[in-house]
């Protein structure tokens, strides 16, 4: 696991793609509402963020805002190296690791990081991993000088698309969701330069793009 972007030696005759994990490569939300039941709790989908959406099955009310970073913590104790792999992940990533460097940037709890990296290799996807606290912004303009051609930024939230593309208006910001609960809450006029629903839409997009 890489924790210094000085330490990452990729192709610089190659384009880059910024990739997130949770939800883009992992089952995120499917897993969470596991967790949740196991905990006694549930997920209501009524808007595209946590709060105000985590339920306790006890008394059908929300949980305490105070409580969720917790119970966040608690899920990737528990789910960090078991989350299924969403479809075609794998296999879209090892096809486009032929034309493009691959970097993976996951906002995940620190302590939980090198689980995730190691969960990365045992499903045989070997990038460059890096964990990351709030906005990405930053760091993908840091990243984005580490090639001289194409840069690539994909992720779930809204709000990462927007911090990038804040940070630096030539990375090209990919929208990436598959999960249909989520799409019927998601918000309207996303701001990125393109959207892919699945995985073979997310690389025929990179591949016309490059």
């Amino acid at each position: 696991m890489i924790q210094n972007i000085k330490n990452i030696q990729i192709k610089k005759s190659l384009p880059l793609l910024i990739c997130d994990a949770d939800e883009v490569i992992f089952e995120f939300m499917k897993s969470f509402e596991k967790y949740l039941k196991e905990n006694q709790m549930y997920f209501l989908y009524k808007s595209f963020n946590l709060n105000g959406n985590i339920f306790s099955s006890k008394n059908n009310k929300p949980i305490d805002t105070k409580i969720i970073p917790n119970t966040i913590f608690n899920f990737f104790k528990n789910y960090t190296s078991k989350m299924p792999l969403i479809k075609g992940a794998k296999t879209s990533l090892k096809e486009l690791n032929h034309v493009i460097n691959i970097i993976i940037v996951s906002n995940i709890p620190e302590v939980y990081a090198l689980d995730r990296y190691n969960y990365l290799k045992k499903n045989n996807m070997n990038y460059y991993f890096l964990f990351n606290k709030g906005p990405k912004g930053d760091i993908c303009k840091q990243l984005k000088q580490l090639t001289n051609k194409k840069t690539f930024f994909m992720d779930d939230l809204p709000n990462q698309l927007i911090s990038v593309k804040n940070n630096s208006k030539e990375i090209t910001t990919i929208h990436f969701l598959q999960n249909k609960k989520l799409l019927k809450i998601l918000p309207k006029n996303i701001e990125s330069d393109h959207k892919a629903r699945d995985w073979s839409e997310a690389k025929n997009i990179i591949l016309k793009n490059i």
